[in-house]
């Protein structure tokens, strides 16, 4: 059955949709864009409108759930618990499909979408100028950014170390190992 007429936002799910249900059947490389169509209900043009390939379905995928579980950025400096545990949940909530990603070996994409919800690109390189002008005026190394990184790293380690346990330790339990380190 074919879906015309549809909010853009319904066919990009009904497209996640059918990718994550073809995933638990197939393996990733032999998951070809117009199966996903197919399996969406959806012209094979219609996934090309929303989605420049597989891909691109799997980060949208990632980021939107981590977007809607993204706590307060405010927080982010202060309670990093309380900014990093909706995160755990939000994995929990979806463990099937985070372990089948993993299984899949399409775990590496969870950077990019812990780069967004850390809002990482936006980070400036570098800051203002040396103030005691030992440098020239030049500007200074960010380490927020650096601090950021390390962040988004140590956090993609421990989410890969807890797949590898088949996500047996709750999202407090991961709270507070990651504010532990």
């Amino acid at each position: 059955m074919r879906r015309k007429d549809l909010d853009q936002s319904l066919i990009r799910g009904y497209i996640t949709e059918a990718f994550l249900k073809l995933l638990k059947t197939k393996n990733y490389p032999d998951i070809s864009v117009g199966e996903i169509a197919e399996r969406a209900g959806v012209h094979r043009s219609t996934f090309y409108r929303h989605f420049g390939s597989k891909e691109e379905v799997l980060r949208g995928c990632l980021s939107r759930m981590l977007r809607e579980a993204e706590g307060d950025r405010t927080r982010l400096r202060s309670d990093f618990a309380s900014f990093i545990r909706p995160v755990f949940q939000a994995f929990y909530d979806n463990r099937e499909q985070m372990l089948l990603l993993n299984r899949a070996g399409l775990s590496v994409q969870l950077l990019d979408a812990l780069k967004d919800i850390f809002k990482f690109d936006e980070i400036p390189d570098t800051t203002g100028t040396d103030q005691d002008g030992d440098r020239g005026g030049a500007a200074r190394v960010n380490t927020e950014k650096y601090r950021t990184a390390y962040r988004i790293g140590g956090i993609y380690s421990c989410l890969l170390l807890w797949f590898s346990h088949d996500m047996r330790e709750t999202p407090e339990e991961m709270t507070r190992i990651a504010t532990a380190l």
